[in-house]
């Protein structure tokens, strides 16, 4: 990783969340309250919304509690490549009965 860090001047990576009427980003129905996971990149700092750090959101369906799987796309873009890739996804909502999620990382390019 350091030898993709050092020759690189910056670097992108996307990640998928499916979900199962399940929140992860935007508004939710109880009370319009702001649901958002955060990201942790490789260098420790943290990816989250309402930050200079906050992801690309390129799509967001996860808002639809319809009991039929949806998906939020996040991409992540960065000239610091130390940042990336993300190692962890944190404040994942608490599962209630009928809610399921699962977390598909896609690419990571260092450009």
């Amino acid at each position: 990783m350091n030898f993709l860090h050092l020759l690189s001047s910056e670097a992108t990576h996307s990640i998928t969340v499916h979900c199962l009427n399940t929140p992860m980003w935007g508004l939710n129905k109880a009370g319009g309250q702001k649901t958002s996971v955060s990201f942790q990149g490789w260098n420790g700092q943290i990816f989250k919304a309402n930050t200079l750090l906050e992801p690309k959101v390129l799509m967001d369906e996860c808002m639809f509690e319809d009991g039929s799987w949806h998906k939020t796309q996040f991409f992540f873009h960065t000239q610091d490549t130390n940042q990336l890739p993300v190692v962890q996804v944190n404040a994942l909502p608490h599962l209630k009965p009928g809610q399921q999620h699962f977390i598909e990382s896609g690419s990571v390019c260092f450009l």
